[in-house]
């Protein structure tokens, strides 16, 4: 087992292992004693069985639907109202035991059941262990915008099994080598070169590949969120891919993955980076042939740009009237900007996206 210590206002470690029963002593240590699980139906269906032996001193369970669309203000009554009746008290410990919705709705509603309770994260998908389970940002979607209410919530802990990431169905997987790839981009040129060299190897979803890759992402993101743990400024890099993404996860009413929404932002404001000259043809191709080895989706046709870009325009990163977009600046690096004109932003939209 791997350690990396988060040093942001609240401190706590991220663990990562191969080993799910070190978690039971995990909590023994930390001395937890009244743990109430949250989970969703697909998570819930392959790991049911096992709760009582991951989880000592279980107050209560509460199974969710999974997916985006249930990210919203009616699961997060319906958690609270279950912590409610089982009178869940502020020595309560909330576990997220799921994916990113699950830690999201988790950390949202630890933050503000009785003013904050203790919060633990077993992030059970790829995306989950190596980006939103790190950091503390949680939230839920509101009128079709994704994640426009939420707090800033630091957990106990992080647990990572990468075993867990071998029972995810195949589109899940993809998903999160989507966050993978966007880490390589525009954090770390030798983990881009990892993923290059390991194609074949992610792909069948080898252990050492997978800690390797998980490792190497919680360590950035535990960097940058020390550096700026409520999003002001340096860890806005991380929404590389963002920006055009939440809108298309928007515009298509979340059917479309985050890690799918994603991998086609990276693809649209990688190419704005290439117009604006911050990268060469050479190298946008190579981000374009990474994405489409892992057949994640590099375009989709969107009938109404006016709509999507409108939708850019609710998104909660923006600074004013200006929409905040993160461009890849060489390969492993990146800049945050709101100098892009918006003629130049729909001209590229409509390029890329309108078919």
């Amino acid at each position: 087992m791997k350690e990396i210590k988060v040093n942001s206002k609240k401190s706590y470690s991220v663990f990562i292992t191969n080993d799910v029963n070190l978690l039971r002593g995990l909590i023994h240590t930390y001395k937890f004693h009244s743990l109430f699980i949250l989970t969703d139906e697909n998570v819930y269906n392959l790991y049911g069985k096992f709760l009582d032996k991951l989880f000592p001193n279980i107050l209560g369970l509460k199974v969710i639907k999974p997916g985006e669309k249930n990210k919203n203000i009616n699961t997060i009554m319906d958690v609270y109202d279950s912590l409610i009746e089982k009178n869940a008290d502020k020595k309560t410990t909330l576990v997220a035991f799921g994916g990113g919705v699950v830690g999201d709705i988790a950390g949202f509603v630890a933050s503000t059941y009785m003013r904050g309770i203790k919060l633990i994260y077993v992030p059970t998908t790829l995306m989950a262990q190596c980006d939103s389970s790190i950091g503390g940002k949680n939230g839920f979607d509101y009128k079709g915008y994704k994640n426009i209410i939420g707090s800033f919530y630091q957990p106990e802990f992080v647990f990572s099994n990468i075993n867990f990431l071998k029972t995810l169905d195949n589109r899940q997987y993809l998903n999160g080598l989507a966050e993978i790839i966007k880490y390589a981009i525009i954090c770390d040129i030798n983990l881009l070169n990892y993923i290059n060299q390991n194609k074949k190897g992610l792909s069948e979803r080898e252990s050492d590949k997978l800690f390797h890759v998980v490792y190497q992402c919680s360590k950035i993101k535990a960097k940058i969120v020390e550096e700026d743990e409520f999003d002001l400024n340096k860890r806005q890099i991380l929404n590389f891919g963002h920006t055009v993404g939440h809108a298309i996860e928007s515009y298509f009413n979340f059917e479309i993955l985050h890690g799918e929404a994603v991998a086609i932002g990276m693809i649209t404001e990688a190419y704005m980076a290439m117009k604006l000259g911050y990268i060469s043809e050479k190298h946008f191709n190579e981000i374009v042939e990474l994405i489409n080895y892992f057949n994640l989706p590099t375009k989709i046709k969107v009938d109404d740009i006016e709509l999507l870009f409108s939708i850019m325009h609710k998104d909660k990163k923006k600074t004013g009237e200006k929409l905040k977009f993160v461009l890849p600046y060489d390969l492993g690096h990146a800049i945050i900007t709101t100098d892009l004109k918006e003629n130049f932003i729909f001209d590229v939209l409509k390029y890329c996206l309108g078919g």
